[in-house]
C-alpha cells in the first residue's frame, strides 16, 4: 500500500475535511481524533506522523497554532494499536482466545471511543495554555516543499485510497458475528486484498512489470517483519517461558492475592511495568511483547479471562510512546520542527497521562 501510493492517498482524503475548520484548536483537536482512527489501517507510528506533517501539519500552523502544538499533536495521535491491522495486537488477541475482530470491536473500540475523545480535549486545553504561555511560535517548516509534496500525493488516482481498507472491510464482514458460517482470518483477508489491489493496479497503470515489481513489496514487507517483529515475539516468548520457570510468575501472583489487588489491581500494576519500560527504551513492542506471554497462566490463577488485563497493557505499551525522548516516533516530529525531544514530551506529557488514567478507569468499570 506504501509503494503503490495507497496509503499516502487515504491519509490525503481523510485530512481533506479538516481544511473546512477555520478555529485553530478545533482543528488541532480534530487532527488527533481522525490521525487516531488512521490506525486502524496505518499500524507505524513513525510512518504515520511523516504523512500527517505532509498533509496537516502546515494547516495547524497557518490557522495560528505553534508548531511545538502541531508536532505535538501529530508525535501522539496512535495511542492504540488496532487488531486486525497491528500484529501486536493480533498477538494480543490469541492470547486471550479472542478472534481479531472481536477483540477490536467488542473490547478495543469501546474502550477507544471515549479515550480518544479525553486526549483530544486534554490536547487543546494543554496546547493552547503553552502557546499562550511560552508564546512559542518556533520553527516554521518550508510551507511550498510540504504543498508540493502534498500535491505529488494527490495525483495518486482517487481509488488507490479505498485499498488500505479492505482487508479491515472483510474481516468486518466475514467473521462469527456477523456470518456464523462463513469467516475469514486475517492472513486470508490480506493476501486476497494483496490480490485486488494488484489488479486494480495493473489496470491504472497498465505496466505489467511496474506492477508486479511494486506487488511484491508485500513479500518483501514479510521478510522485514519476520527479522524484527516476529523474532521479537519469538525472544519474548522464551523470556516469558524462562520467567516461569524461576518461580517469579507464581511468586507475583501471590504477592497479587495476598495484598488483595485482583485482575484490577494486577492490570494496573502490569500496565504501570510495561508504560516505564516502553518510556525507558521507547519502543512498546518490546515492551508489551516481553510480559504479554504470561497474562494467560496470571488469568488463569486470578481466575479471570485476562481481556482487562491485557486492554490494560497492550494500550499503555501504545499510549505511553509518546512519553520517551528515544521513541523513533518523537525524534522524527522533533527533528522536522527544529525543537528538542523533551519539548515535544512536555506537551504530550499530560495528555498521555489523562489518557492512561482514563482506560484503566474504563477498562475497570465495563470489563
Amino acid at each position: 500500500m506504501k509503494d503503490v501510493g495507497a496509503s499516502d492517498r487515504f491519509v490525503t482524503v481523510c485530512a481533506k475535511p479538516i481544511t473546512l475548520l477555520k478555529n485553530p484548536y478545533l482543528i488541532l483537536g480534530l487532527v488527533f481524533i481522525i490521525g487516531h482512527c488512521l490506525g486502524l489501517v496505518i499500524t507505524s507510528a513513525a510512518g504515520l506522523a511523516m504523512l500527517l506533517i505532509v498533509t496537516v501539519y502546515p494547516l495547524i500552523i497557518r490557522v495560528g497554532c505553534s508548531s511545538l502544538s502541531a508536532a505535538a499533536v501529530v508525535a501522539s495521535v496512535l495511542c492504540v494499536g488496532y487488531a486486525p491491522a497491528s500484529g501486536v495486537a493480533v498477538m494480543a488477541a490469541e492470547l486471550v482466545h479472542l478472534d481479531p475482530v472481536e477483540y477490536l470491536v467488542s473490547y478495543q473500540l469501546v474502550m477507544a471511543a471515549p479515550v480518544v475523545l479525553v486526549m483530544a480535549i486534554t490536547h487543546v486545553i494543554v496546547q493552547r495554555y503553552f502557546d499562550k504561555k511560552d508564546g512559542v511560535h518556533g520553527y516554521v517548516a518550508d510551507f511550498a516543499e510540504l504543498e508540493a509534496k502534498r500535491k505529488e500525493l494527490e495525483k495518486t488516482p482517487l481509488i488507490y485510497a479505498c485499498m488500505p481498507v479492505l482487508p479491515l472491510v472483510l474481516l468486518l464482514i466475514f467473521n462469527k458475528m456477523v456470518y456464523k458460517t462463513i469467516t475469514m482470518n486475517v492472513a486470508t483477508a490480506m493476501f486476497l486484498s494483496w490480490f485486488v489491489c494488484f489488479l486494480v493496479d495493473l489496470l491504472v497503470r497498465r505496466e505489467a512489470k511496474k506492477s508486479f515489481d511494486l506487488s511484491f513489496s508485500m513479500f518483501k514487507g514479510m521478510g522485514s517483519i519476520l527479522t524484527s517483529t516476529v523474532g521479537l515475539i519469538f525472544v519474548a516468548a522464551f523470556f516469558a517461558k524462562g520467567l516461569q520457570q524461576t518461580g517469579l510468575i507464581t511468586y507475583l501472583i501471590d504477592v497479587a492475592k495476598n495484598c488483595g489487588l485482583g485482575v484490577t489491581g494486577t492490570g494496573v500494576v502490569l500496565s504501570a511495568i510495561i508504560g516505564v519500560v516502553t518510556v525507558l527504551t521507547g519502543s512498546g513492542v518490546a515492551a508489551f511483547t516481553s510480559l504479554a506471554h504470561v497474562i494467560p497462566d496470571v488469568a488463569q490463577h486470578l481466575n479471570s479471562n485476562g481481556i482487562a488485563i491485557m486492554l490494560m497493557m497492550h494500550t499503555a505499551s501504545e499510549m505511553l510512546r509518546a512519553l520517551s525522548p528515544v521513541a523513533g516516533v518523537i525524534i522524527i516530529v522533533a527533528g522536522f520542527a527544529k525543537v528538542s525531544p523533551f519539548a515535544i514530551i512536555k506537551r504530550t506529557a499530560i495528555p498521555c497521562v489523562v489518557g492512561y488514567i482514563t482506560m484503566l478507569i474504563i477498562v475497570s468499570a465495563i470489563f
